[in-house]
């Protein structure tokens, strides 16, 4: 009975020297801010439902929901996705920067899926790559008179004190 005794007094003061250390460690060793950033409290402003970029767009087979997606984890690259409903039409996307009006072209695919008797549109892809950091770009989308103009600003390039905005949504169908 004894040796049960001394073996669960060593293990108590075992126990107790572990937690002791741990909370010298704690008090002593600070880790310190990781950034400076603090997110900001007052809400942010909502896109209203009545706003163009919700509406068909008007021509025979003009992109619609036309959306981007960061298209690596630096910032350097996009992909932009859209869909035609009418035939696939082109997968290619003319984008341009700011400070240079020189266009370059980016090659995409298309996509279509089935599901049941549902067949979707025409869905496109398109990954523009080697962009700068933190720059404004201008890209055109469809064929035609069925062209459309949209611009984005590519994220500032990836550091610890960098703030980072950016917008979900989801749709379930």
């Amino acid at each position: 009975m004894m040796r049960v005794f001394e073996k669960m007094g060593r293990t108590l003061h075992l126990g107790f020297l572990l937690a002791l250390s741990l909370v010298l460690i704690l008090n002593v060793a600070h880790g310190g801010k990781t950034s400076t950033f603090v997110r900001k409290v007052e809400k942010t402003v909502d896109m209203p439902f009545d706003s163009d970029v919700f509406a068909v767009p008007p021509g025979y087979n003009a992109p619609q929901q036309v959306h981007i997606t960061q298209g690596d984890l630096e910032g350097k690259a996009l992909i932009v996705s859209w869909v035609t409903v009418d035939e696939p039409g082109s997968s290619e996307v003319h984008y341009w920067s700011e400070h240079s009006k020189e266009k370059k072209k980016a090659d995409g695919k298309v996509v279509t899926y089935r599901f049941f008797n549902y067949t979707s549109g025409f869905i496109h892809h398109t990954t523009i790559r080697q962009l700068k950091h933190n720059t404004k770009y201008h890209y055109e989308i469809g064929i035609g008179n069925t062209t459309r103009q949209f611009w984005f600003i590519t994220p500032p390039e990836v550091g610890p004190d960098v703030p980072y905005t950016f917008g979900l949504i989801g749709d379930l169908g």
